[in-house]
């Protein structure tokens, strides 16, 4: 019985700190800005994988895509024109994803390092996140040249900055 009662002890406590989460996969936001033409566009379809307990981040793991047909820049031309074989290439690339390899930092303020596949080219990439207590808001700076998409000729042109922000419970 004594085994039992330590047994609990030591369970109890560390159960009572997880912060394990559940994304809210239908309200999250994933955003873009391609900075040097300060266009604007979201990206629906977002599917979450994985297991973020804040109070754990080391332990982590996240992952999460984007269907890349849904592309969205507020005008219809410049939307599929991004859909279309030379930019993002959605008929053959029907997904965006996103796998974490490290987390670390604490439950307000984290940093998620992982492979990032755009266009069938992967790319390790750093995201800054917030938290607020009821949403995660997540930033990080692409190249768009690094995953076969040239918007301009000129590399420096082609950045590209991704928010995520996720509701959670």
């Amino acid at each position: 019985m004594k085994k039992y009662i330590l047994i609990a002890l030591f369970i109890t406590p560390s159960l009572l700190s997880a912060q394990a989460i559940d994304i809210k996969e239908a309200e999250a936001e994933v955003a873009f800005n391609f900075v040097d033409d300060d266009v604007d566009g979201v990206l629906e379809g977002f599917i979450f994988t994985g297991h973020l307990d804040l109070n754990d981040l080391a332990h982590s793991k996240v992952s999460g895509s984007v269907e890349t047909k849904t592309i969205d820049t507020n005008n219809w031309f410049r939307s599929r024109h991004l859909r279309a074989k030379k930019f993002f290439n959605a008929k053959d690339f029907p997904q965006l994803t996103f796998s974490s390899t490290s987390i670390s930092g604490n439950k307000e303020m984290f940093q998620v390092t992982g492979t990032l596949q755009i266009k069938g080219t992967r790319k390790t990439v750093k995201w800054a996140f917030e938290n607020d207590g009821k949403t995660l808001k997540g930033t990080t700076t692409i190249n768009t040249t690094d995953f076969q998409i040239e918007i301009h000729d000129d590399r420096q042109r082609n950045k590209a900055v991704i928010t995520i922000v996720l509701p959670y419970q």
